[in-house]
């Protein structure tokens, strides 16, 4: 009977000194405990002084390859008030087929950046303050025909292929009727109604010894007419000339939404190869 009274005192006391121990932090695993809690306060000391990457793009849509779009962090801002210690950028997206590049990259400003292909481009921004602190953002620019008619063409090994686009009722490497490199850059064909500019086709890139693009528009085309898309693989111009097979792609626009798209393997210098026919009139794409 003397046993029940030191057991319930030993029980309270081991209760009593198990919530001291809790109370003051002294438990078994208070060392984890304390590894835990510097951890957590210098992360939360970390993101207070990281600074803030912001990124805009001007104008947020382009027409492809001669209207400039200007990337620009400018608004990034350190908490603490200091200045950025620098900026850079990186294109992290682009339209396959694409070979445009930023013209630079560790500025806050970046002008000067050229769409080549239509489609989305993404640039990244990644800012980092004095004290070694990172912060990225990202931002998108739309790259869209203002051409109703817009054909474009690029391909994956080193070779000059030439873009051709007929007329309604023309014929292949007809100087009035077919709109390539010798007749058709930056217009000088007048198709449609005679005098009207609208409807005459132009020829903006002429790429000899890369991967393209080459592209070929027409602002208004004729309203029933019926167009012709043709590569040539021109023969021996290029230092590294493609004489196996080169995977070509090309993408019609029709009033600024991609309406066909189709990738042929070309083989041999010299050769021609129809892709498709471009009914205006029914706004449809037919391959050939």
């Amino acid at each position: 009977m003397r046993l029940l009274p030191s057991i319930l005192f030993f029980v309270a006391c081991s209760e009593y000194s198990l919530e001291e121990k809790i109370d003051n932090n002294l438990g078994t695993d208070s060392g984890e405990t304390e590894d835990v809690l510097p951890d957590t306060a210098e992360e939360e000391e970390r993101d207070e002084n990281a600074p803030v990457a912001v990124c805009t793009v001007s104008p947020q849509t382009v027409t492809p390859p001669f209207q400039a779009a200007t990337f620009d962090g400018s608004g990034s801002y350190d908490p603490s008030g200091s200045p950025i210690a620098s900026y850079e950028w990186s294109l992290i997206t682009r339209p396959n087929g694409s070979s445009a590049t930023l013209p630079f990259t560790s500025a806050n400003q970046i002008p000067g950046f050229y769409a080549d292909l239509a489609g989305v481009y993404t640039a990244e921004l990644t800012v980092t303050n004095q004290l070694g602190l990172t912060d990225s953002c990202v931002v998108t620019l739309e790259s869209l025909p203002t051409q109703n008619l817009w054909v474009e063409m690029f391909w994956d090994q080193v070779d000059d292929m030439d873009l051709h686009l007929i007329a309604p009722g023309g014929s292949y490497n007809d100087w009035d009727t077919d709109c390539y490199y010798s007749n058709c850059v930056n217009g000088g064909l007048d198709w449609g109604v005679l005098g009207d500019s609208s409807d005459d086709p132009s020829l903006d890139l002429d790429d000899i010894d890369g991967l393209g693009p080459e592209n070929i528009n027409i602002y208004s085309p004729q309203a029933n007419g019926t167009y012709k898309v043709v590569v040539h693989d021109y023969t021996g111009s290029a230092p590294m000339d493609t004489q196996g097979g080169n995977n070509v792609t090309v993408n019609v626009y029709l009033n600024g939404g991609l309406a066909w798209t189709d990738t042929r393997v070309i083989t041999g210098d010299g050769t021609v190869t129809e892709f498709c026919e471009i009914n205006w009139g029914t706004q449809t794409v037919n391959p050939l």
